[in-house]
């Protein structure tokens, strides 16, 4: 097992699991202890009404693609009922029917390039409308989510499901993340601080039960949480993603990645259709919304900074949100969006964002050395944004080449780089431009890595080699590679990172940044693990 190090924006996993976490296979039926009812039913058409609990939809049309519902003129969606479908209005095949209210749906899982016909559709820049959350689940039916993380994790391995669950109509406020220190091996030792978190969810929806998820090391920590018949009372369902198997005291379902043809670790922790699965057996029905959209309503966000992978406050530090040129990666305005000092806890937020926008976050804790991060846009609100980092002083930060020449960063993404994957690097500044390269060597590829170090070699100067970076390219999760990136301060170009990911290589994720002077900034890129419309 390779050694791990405390510094990098990666929120990684363990890899090591029990003897059902294959990398090949089909896709099998997960073992399930326990009985889980399940519901089905049609979507209402035109004036069809709403339902979830199995009562009948009145007649209208039905349209849908790969499970997705459309609702046609007037139409309303029936969850769970048993409506009938209608003629008029239906969809052609991958399209969902919008009706008098204009609004588009997806095509192909994602935003539809213009609104529908028939009224005064709210299309974004990108061509997409916006969704709004499916009806609120009833609250006895939608248990209260702890999702507990693995090794070396944080919240931000459950982000993209969190924002799934919310879509199909969970009330954010009922999915709760346990952080804790990723880097501890005592899984028992986790415990006591897990019944806290379960115990404050319990009394504060008044209920008596969860719904439990563990990933990787979470499983073990889930595992021991339920050894006991007391705590095991307070959980309803439980899943084991990839990780220990399934409790024998509470209905559980345990997906690996051998269910999922081509998916790693990470992935089947983050994928729709690892949320497919456990949406449906937590509900008993099946979702209907798997894809990550961008939602109508105005996007909010918030987060914790943290001492990676302690999961402890960057207490002290302050933290600044810039508007940014996406063009550029550039501040658009002097003054930051939004300032948080940091706690011992680590929370900032909550601040409103623009889903067609890009940002930057500069962490600060008068190092010398600043971080600043760069993501995608935000799509949908959330609470789970973890910005990681470390002290000047760690062995990541230590074992990084750093000079006023040029710039250091990583590539993060909740989802493993494969060879299958491209990476292009590029950089234009009056410093010297640095032709585009793919950071996705066959050695990184094979490395399953969530992050990957793009940096400068001293053994090299001033060249991009594409070798593998020492001491990274020996650690768990990462991987480093050598690209010279000119650099300076201020700085005075543009670093521009594509990725084109595996399976979806038609829609690029491009995330520009200024060109920081390594000595003095280290700049942490996050990637999404879901498709997306453009940059």
């Amino acid at each position: 097992m390779r050694a791990y190090t405390p510094y990098t924006l990666v929120t990684i996993c363990l890899v090591a699991c029990s003897a059902g976490c294959s990398d090949t296979g089909t896709v099998v039926q997960p073992v399930v202890t326990g009985a889980a009812g399940t519901t089905s039913g049609s979507v209402a058409g035109a004036g069809g009404t709403i339902s979830r609990a199995g009562a009948p939809g009145t007649a209208g049309s039905a349209a849908s693609s790969g499970g997705r519902a459309a609702a046609a003129v007037g139409g309303q969606l029936a969850i769970a009922g048993t409506g009938t479908a209608g003629t008029a209005g239906a969809a052609s095949a991958g399209q969902s029917a919008a009706g008098a209210s204009g609004a588009a749906a997806d095509s192909g899982g994602d935003a539809a390039g213009a609104p529908a016909a028939g009224g005064g559709g709210n299309a974004s820049p990108s061509g997409a409308a916006g969704t709004d959350p499916l009806p609120p689940l009833p609250p006895e039916k939608a248990l209260p989510i702890v999702f507990v993380h693995g090794f070396a994790g944080s919240a931000q391995q459950f982000q993209s499901q969190a924002m799934r669950f919310i879509a199909n109509g969970y009330a954010p406020e009922r999915i709760r993340a346990y952080d804790h220190d990723g880097a501890g091996f005592d899984s028992a030792s986790f415990v006591p601080a897990l019944e806290q978190l379960v115990d404050e969810v319990l009394a504060e929806h008044k209920t008596d039960k969860v719904f439990l998820i563990g990933h990787s090391r979470g499983t073990y920590v889930s595992s021991s949480f339920l050894g006991d018949a007391r705590r095991a009372a307070k959980v309803a369902k439980y899943i084991a993603i990839d990780g220990s198997a399934c409790v024998s005291n509470v209905p559980c379902i345990a997906p690996t990645q051998a269910m999922f043809s081509g998916q790693k670790h990470v992935e089947v922790c983050t994928s729709k259709e690892s949320f497919a699965m456990q949406y449906e057996f937590l509900l008993g029905e099946k979702p209907q919304v798997v894809d990550v959209v961008r939602q109508k309503a105005p996007v909010e966000i918030a987060g914790r900074a943290v001492n990676f992978p302690a999961n402890t406050g960057r207490a002290g530090a302050t933290l600044k949100i810039y508007e940014i040129d996406s063009a550029t990666g550039a501040r658009t305005k002097a003054d930051p969006l939004a300032t948080f000092p940091i706690g011992a806890d680590g929370n900032w937020g909550p601040t409103i964002v623009d889903p067609d926008m890009h940002y930057e976050m500069e962490l600060s804790a008068g190092t010398g050395v600043a971080t600043h991060f760069y993501a995608q846009r935000f799509l949908r609100s959330t609470k789970f944004v973890r910005l990681l980092s470390g002290p000047p002083d760690s062995s990541s930060r230590m074992n990084t080449n750093v000079s006023d020449m040029h710039a250091t960063l990583v590539a993060a993404r909740q989802r493993e780089w494969l060879e299958s994957d491209v990476i292009e690097v590029s950089t234009k500044s009056p410093s010297g431009d640095q032709p585009v390269v793919n950071a996705m060597t066959r050695a990184a590829g094979e490395a399953l890595s969530i992050g990957i170090q793009i940096h400068d070699d001293a053994a090299s100067p001033r060249e991009s080699s594409l070798d593998a970076l020492p001491y990274f390219s020996s650690q768990a999760f990462q991987y480093g590679v050598d690209v010279f990136m000119p650099a300076a301060d201020p700085p005075n170009g543009t670093i521009t990172l594509r990725n084109l990911p595996r399976g979806d290589m038609a829609k690029p994720q491009v995330i520009n940044v200024p060109n920081w002077q390594s000595s003095k900034h280290h700049i942490s890129i996050s990637f999404s693990d879901f498709p997306l419309l453009g940059p």
